[in-house]
């Protein structure tokens, strides 16, 4: 297995485009709730969704509670295991979280207006799912009480087994959240209380611009600043809104072209062990 995230299906001509969807709607699918015709089969989640839903980051801290390797941070023997499906280490219960030193980190920073950022796993995630590597995912989470190892497990099976497939935060991403997030501070929009839920938002918004497909979302605030600044039509559609990036505007032209070379108030980010530039495209 290489370096790139494993691809995602191709769209059949005629049929419905590749949508993300959001952590709430992937967790009232979950919770058999009428959404989306109870239905979440082939659609798409960001990364960042992905670790929300599986709680990869603890609340209180902020910190990562375990880390998902992606095959190209392991050695050639844990590689062989993982793209086999085996576990690297057995069953051996561990009092430690694994794979830290070779799964891929996001550093973000905000030139002391927010706090720093750093997340684990974007790519290891995605890959872990793409794949539907439930034993390396079961290895990532085993220093977990039981409980929240089996809760967590459970979750991931369910995603796999509905064929959602994860779109990693990819360097070209990360720029394009940022623009929105000055965006949405220059419109007067209140930021959520915990900051790194803002940030998320974006990221899965810059996710979707980035790679150019629609976004379902239950955010009524998220929704509502896509529309007021002109990057999509926004459908509301019961107690969910679509977000449809099928005809590109000026304004997301406008954001994807400026974030190629962006240059912010001392913003900025580093990513060690991206995907392979250009080994999968995303966009339409």
């Amino acid at each position: 297995m290489g370096g790139g995230v494993p691809p995602l299906p191709e769209e059949p001509e005629g049929e419905k485009r590749l949508r993300l969807i959001d952590t709430q709607i992937v967790s009232y699918a979950m919770k058999d709730s009428a959404m989306i015709d109870e239905d979440i089969s082939g659609f798409l989640i960001a990364s960042t969704v992905a670790q929300e839903f599986l709680r990869v980051r603890d609340g209180e801290t902020g910190e990562a509670r375990y880390f998902t390797p992606p095959p190209y941070g392991l050695g050639p023997i844990a590689r062989d295991a993982y793209v086999a499906g085996q576990k690297i280490h057995g069953d051996r219960p561990s009092n430690r979280p694994l794979f830290k030193r070779a799964t891929d980190r996001l550093i973000m920073d905000f030139n002391n207006e927010f706090p720093s950022v750093v997340e684990y796993g974007h790519a290891g995630m995605a890959h872990l799912l793409n794949s539907g590597n439930r034993a390396i995912f079961e290895e990532s989470v085993n220093h977990l009480p039981k409980r929240e190892r089996k809760d967590l497990t459970n979750k991931f099976t369910f995603l796999v087994a509905r064929g959602v497939k994860c779109l990693p935060v990819q360097p070209e991403c990360v720029p394009v959240a940022f623009d929105l997030l000055k965006r949405l501070m220059r419109r007067g929009f209140n930021l959520k209380s915990d900051f790194r839920n803002s940030l998320n938002d974006m990221l899965i918004l810059g996710t979707a611009v980035a790679n150019e497909v629609d976004l379902w979302t239950k955010d009524e605030l998220l929704a509502h600043f896509a529309e007021e600044e002109g990057l999509a039509k926004v459908k509301s559609c019961d107690d969910r809104y679509e977000i449809n990036f099928g005809e590109r505007t000026d304004c997301t032209r406008r954001i994807s072209q400026e974030s190629k070379g962006y240059v912010n108030t001392g913003w900025r980010f580093a990513m060690h062990r991206p995907p392979v530039p250009n080994a999968t495209s995303y966009r339409r």
